[in-house]
């Protein structure tokens, strides 16, 4: 004799198919297929259009979600391309800045070597504005002693632009 537990895995196993499909008793028939009706054929259908629709709208949709995704991608990319490229355009600036101080410097030490008169001859013949700049970066004491060796009307017009009238 088995012990019980096999027996019930036995008694399980042979009973089991009888549970889950029932055979049909004798004399009993299987009752006949529900027939659908024109309405409902055709909402069916109508249904089956729409399941389709929505499925294509949905593969219309996840394919801009992919396109989106791409494009952002790359101007994500092309940003940090152009930041790159600013950061490069300012370190060159600041490079060319700091040349030209350092030029503009040098000529200062230059013209605060000359004799007043030498100077004043060379402010002549600039623009008031780039004389104005030399002026403006020579001591007080040399742009006093220059401003009255330029010609009458430049000196009127470069005192009137560093303030002093």
């Amino acid at each position: 004799m088995l012990p019980k537990a096999p027996r019930l895995i036995i008694l399980g196993i042979l009973l089991l198919p009888g549970l889950l499909l029932p055979a049909a008793l004798p004399g009993q028939t299987t009752p006949p297929p529900v027939r659908a009706g024109q309405e409902e054929l055709a909402h069916s259908s109508r249904l089956r259009e729409k399941e389709q629709e929505l499925k294509a709208r949905e593969e219309r949709i996840a394919l801009r979600e992919e396109q989106l995704a791409e494009l952002e991608r790359n101007l994500e990319q092309e940003l940090d391309r152009l930041l790159e490229l600013q950061k490069e355009a300012q370190a060159t600036l600041d490079s060319l800045t700091a040349v030209k101080e350092k030029a503009f410097r040098d000529l200062i030490r230059v013209y605060s070597a000359m004799r007043a008169t030498r100077v004043a001859e060379l402010l002549n013949q600039m623009s008031d504005r780039d004389a104005l700049e030399i002026l403006r970066g020579l001591r007080t004491d040399a742009v006093a002693d220059i401003l009255p060796r330029l010609e009458q009307d430049k000196a009127v017009r470069l005192s009137r632009q560093l303030g002093l009238l």
